[in-house]
């Protein structure tokens, strides 16, 4: 009867000492969080679009809220830069991290510009975070060619 119900157990599970345990196959998550983290960054890019082609003097409404989404892209953007290990992260990353750190600290300037200048600033930020976040991840997608499996031979990224 245990070789009935060890059948029964899906392969993917196993049991240990804190209760069952499941492995995940690492290339499934990838391709469900990369089309989610290249989406996130497609939105990101349209809104810094927005704000690098607006006028001067925009409504104080509407460049309100777009800053407000520009600082809410940069806040997720930088905590994935902030997530790739130091020593492999691009320069490009660290610039666009101390430019946020900068901008955050300092606010918008004083004067009638100074609203719009922040956004425009933001913006570009915005966009070295995801030009960073894609060269990275082009980079690493390139450099491993094989999945690791501990205590297993190395799997083929083709392999089912």
């Amino acid at each position: 009867m245990d070789g009935a119900m060890m059948r029964e157990q899906p392969e993917h599970t196993r049991t240990s000492e804190n209760g069952p345990t499941v492995e995940v196959d690492l290339r499934a998550l990838l391709q469900i969080v990369t089309p989610i983290e290249e989406h996130a960054e497609d939105l990101a890019l349209r809104t810094v679009r927005r704000a690098l082609t607006m006028e001067q003097n925009p409504d104080p409404l509407p460049l309100a809220l777009l800053t407000d989404t520009l600082v809410t892209h940069c806040v997720g953007l930088a905590e994935g830069i902030e997530a790739i290990p130091a020593g492999q992260r691009p320069v490009r990353g660290q610039g666009a991290l101390r430019d946020w750190a900068t901008l955050r600290a300092d606010g918008p300037g004083d004067g009638p510009l100074g609203p719009w200048s922040y956004a425009r600033q933001l913006a570009l930020v915005a966009r070295s975070m995801v030009m960073a976040l894609r060269g990275h991840r082009a980079a690493t997608e390139a450099r491993t060619p094989y999945v690791g499996r501990p205590g297993l031979p190395p799997l083929a990224p083709s392999a089912p």
